[in-house]
């Protein structure tokens, strides 16, 4: 990505004038909000063609990848969320945020009948699904459906899972990977919104992904909490066959990143279905995070890592795990225990929105610096010791919460 600094300075020049600074401890949204601006307008306006998606980045560019990459969807998500705080504080140029939104959504379109991947929720709930939120705008209601639908094709009914990774028609192996828990979401809403499974109704969107959820609980979870990443099943009888990791350091080690889609995908269908399973699955998984998590609140890649310094964090987990947190502490009833969650909210968008973890200037294409897409020893690795644009949204999505939480008071 190049640098564009007519363009930073003119949309500076559009924004309302600075909000007062925030009380000691607080933490100051409109000032984040407005650096998210900066970086996310200066991409956009790079892409005349709208076809190249940012991935990750080791410095002022963003790596891109096709609409066809699970990472696809958070980039028009981001823009939504610009959108809607816009839109909330009056920016004047909030229209604007829109069209970005609605332009980089609308590459994704052709995505709504892709049958080969399970990452469809991250792809087209995160973009649709927040367009729609934000704009009722019917065209999306179909898109989601479809995309719905075509996720469902991957359900394996004698395994009682959506396959994860692999080929449809595969009935040697089904891979199941713990990121999956982010993708039920978009099932239960298309179910409540006309979406059906393939030749079946919406009741059975419901029950595919709530079977799934609770062949998760019953696969992934450790006695301690932590999860595994990968869960090899025999897709003609659902027999475990191994259960492994791909991206952390050890088969029986504790991926971060992938703890965390754990406590936020059982923390959502908690509040989405109020089945106790699902709050207990996310507390579970919450506790282990919590009790292992170093001083400064950002996990390392994995948490069998043994590797000091930054270079071997990923924000991306802490961030994921914020947004979670403000939703267990919406959700517990114990008063120790919302406290417990809001704390750890709170502490953990303060270690994001500061240094060394957040990055104010143009010399970081994103947000957030210091994370990792795997565990690598090697801190030169381009897995690791970068940013990742699912981290800024994250930590977005968290913003608003806190802001809303605010109004709340």
């Amino acid at each position: 990505m190049t640098r564009h600094l007519p363009l930073c300075a003119a949309l500076a020049a559009l924004l309302p004038a600075l909000a007062p600074a925030a009380p000691d401890g607080a933490v100051d949204v409109d000032r984040i909000m407005r650096v998210a601006a900066r970086k996310l307008a200066a991409f956009d306006a790079s892409r005349a063609d709208k076809s190249g998606y940012p991935t990750e980045a080791k410095g002022a560019t963003w790596v891109t990848v096709p609409p066809k990459d699970w990472v696809s969807g958070f980039y028009p998500g981001a823009l939504w969320y610009l959108y809607e705080y816009a839109q909330a504080c009056q920016w004047p140029d909030a229209a604007a945020w829109r069209g970005r939104a609605e332009a980089w959504t609308a590459g994704l379109e052709a995505q709504q009948h892709n049958t080969g991947t399970h990452d469809l929720g991250f792809m087209m709930f995160d973009s649709y699904g927040n367009g729609h939120r934000l704009t009722q705008n019917a065209d999306y209601v179909k898109v989601i459906n479809q995309s719905a639908q075509s996720l469902a094709a991957r359900y394996l009914p004698q395994a009682r899972v959506i396959r994860s990774w692999g080929k449809v028609g595969d009935m040697d192996k089904a891979l199941i990977i713990i990121d999956n828990m982010m993708n039920l979401e978009l099932l239960l809403w298309a179910s409540q919104h006309g979406g059906t499974a393939p030749g079946g109704t919406s009741e059975d969107l419901r029950t595919l992904a709530l079977t799934h959820a609770d062949r998760t609980i019953e696969l992934f979870f450790r006695p301690d909490g932590s999860t595994y990443h990968v869960v090899e099943l025999d897709p003609k009888t659902g027999t475990v066959q191994r259960k492994r990791t791909a991206q952390g350091k050890a088969d029986e080690s504790c991926w971060s990143r992938g703890q965390t889609w754990a406590i936020y995908g059982f923390a959502y269908l908690a509040e989405a279905t109020g089945e106790r399973r699902y709050l207990d699955a996310s507390l579970k998984a919450a506790r282990f995070y919590l009790d292992h998590l170093p001083a400064d609140r950002v996990p390392p890649a994995d948490y069998s890592s043994g590797l000091d310094g930054l270079e071997f964090k990923d924000s991306s987990a802490a961030a994921i795990a914020l947004c979670a947190f403000f939703r267990l502490h919406r959700l517990v009833q114990d008063p120790a225990l919302k406290k417990t969650y809001l704390d750890a909210a709170l502490a953990t968008l303060r270690a994001l929105t500061s240094e060394p973890y957040f990055c104010p200037g143009d010399e970081h294409a994103s947000l957030l610096r210091y994370a990792a897409r795997n565990y690598h020893a090697d801190p030169a690795h381009r897995l690791t010791n970068t940013s990742l644009i699912w981290g800024d949204y994250y930590l977005l999505e968290a913003l608003l919460q806190y802001r809303a939480l605010g109004a709340a008071r």
